[in-house]
């Protein structure tokens, strides 16, 4: 077997290796089989970019267990890095993404109205501790738990709990432990499925903040995670959606060996 070019970088702190589907189909190998081979614990997932020379390419992501993704938004804006265009779209889990770069490292996306969802189902569920959390139907399953002392709760322990609702969430669930973020905003922790706790989550900061404005807290928000912070906001009405911003960066390339790992 010959070499297999792979791209690191990271949205966020969320860290991510990048490769094109046709090198993957050259070496022999599937996306849930390289995740597996390569991610380990440095990287949190496979982007698997199709065809890089598209207008709008696909990009889809496998986390490091093998699973897929879904939509994974940090992945995206470090996706865009790689392409080196002013602005673009991709093509991931059946939904057009919108993004521009707005500074040499900060991409913005556009969330297109209609892939939001029109409201947050009024229900909770019980979770170890006497805490609830909020499922939010948004792409990847969430669930939200709202909290006093982010650092000192079970994240681990609450996720597997949420995780053991089959019946509210068969395919697993992301949660989202979210407090008050001094001088405004929230603050975040996420446990990813098939990863585990990550520094950052895209789509639960999207979660986080539908949840937030149902309950009628203003916007523009800036939420905060061990990565770093995320500005979501309303798109401009012409357009309708929801903008989401915030850095990514790209390394160099690297070679790697298909029978190995990364």
């Amino acid at each position: 077997m010959t070499g297999l070019r792979g791209v690191p970088g990271e949205g966020l702190g969320n860290t991510f290796l990048l490769v094109e589907s046709e090198d993957l189909e050259a070496v022999g190998l599937a996306p849930a089989a390289a995740a597996r081979r390569f991610c380990g614990r440095r990287y949190d997932g496979l982007l698997v970019l199709d065809p890089a020379a598209a207008a709008e390419p696909e990009l889809a992501i496998w986390n490091r267990d093998g699973s897929a993704g879904g939509v994974c938004l940090n992945g995206l804006r470090m996706a865009a890095l790689h392409l080196g265009r002013p602005a673009g779209a991709f093509r991931m889990a059946g939904r057009r993404i919108a993004w521009r770069r707005s500074e040499p490292n900060w991409v913005e996306l556009h969330l297109a109205a209609e892939d939001l969802p029109a409201s947050i189902p009024a229900r909770t569920i019980e979770l170890p501790g006497g805490r609830r959390g909020v499922p939010v139907p948004f792409w990847n399953p969430h669930c939200v738990v709202p909290v006093e002392d982010l650092e000192g709760a079970d994240l681990e322990g609450l996720a597997a709990a949420a995780a053991g609702r089959r019946d509210l969430f068969p395919e697993g669930v992301n949660l989202e432990l979210v407090a008050e973020r001094p001088g405004g905003g929230l603050r975040m922790r996420v446990w990813e499925r098939g990863v585990g706790e990550t520094r950052a989550c895209g789509s639960g900061a999207v979660a986080v903040a539908l949840l937030a404005w149902a309950d009628r807290r203003p916007e523009p928000l800036v939420i905060e995670m061990a990565g770093g912070a995320l500005a979501l906001g309303p798109a401009p009405p012409e357009v309708g959606g929801l903008l989401l911003a915030g850095p990514a960066a790209v390394g160099p390339p690297l070679e790697l060996d298909p029978e190995c790992r990364a």
